[in-house]
């Protein structure tokens, strides 16, 4: 996959990338990074497909579970409010709040606990470090 590319519609989640001397950044899968400091260079592509994926399946999924339901709802709330009255729209706004305070923790804690599994696998190794413009040879 490219860099910058996206999986279906949507762009995949950002993967971080820690130096071996402490320098931290975020790229897309695919993209290659050279580190301003120590001037090593890391690849995303080292981390499995299917893996990255799998990640940006299951990011998309739990995304869906947290704002689904509130679409939903609005999406049936809105006409009965414009239809029948106010009422409705503090009805809307109920159902929303414990949404967002009773199901939507419990759904971030798993998505989190989801990605922290999944990436734990992945330790990307830098190439040789650029020196001058040249790759250098031990």
């Amino acid at each position: 996959m490219p860099a910058g590319s996206t999986i279906g519609c949507v762009r995949g989640p950002r993967i971080t990338i820690t130096c071996d001397c402490g320098a931290v950044t975020q790229r897309g899968y695919g993209e290659r990074w050279t580190c301003e400091q120590c001037n090593k260079t890391y690849d995303t592509a080292q981390i499995p497909r299917a893996d990255y994926e799998e990640l940006a399946r299951s990011t998309r999924v739990y995304g869906l579970a947290a704002i689904g339901p509130p679409m939903l709802l609005a999406a049936v709330f809105i006409p009965l409010t414009v239809v029948y009255g106010a009422r409705f729209a503090f009805l809307l706004f109920a159902f929303v709040l414990a949404h967002a305070l009773m199901v939507v923790p419990p759904i971030r804690r798993r998505a989190n606990r989801r990605v922290r599994e999944l990436a734990a696998r992945w330790v990307i190794h830098a190439d040789e470090p650029v020196i001058g413009g040249a790759i250098r040879t031990r």
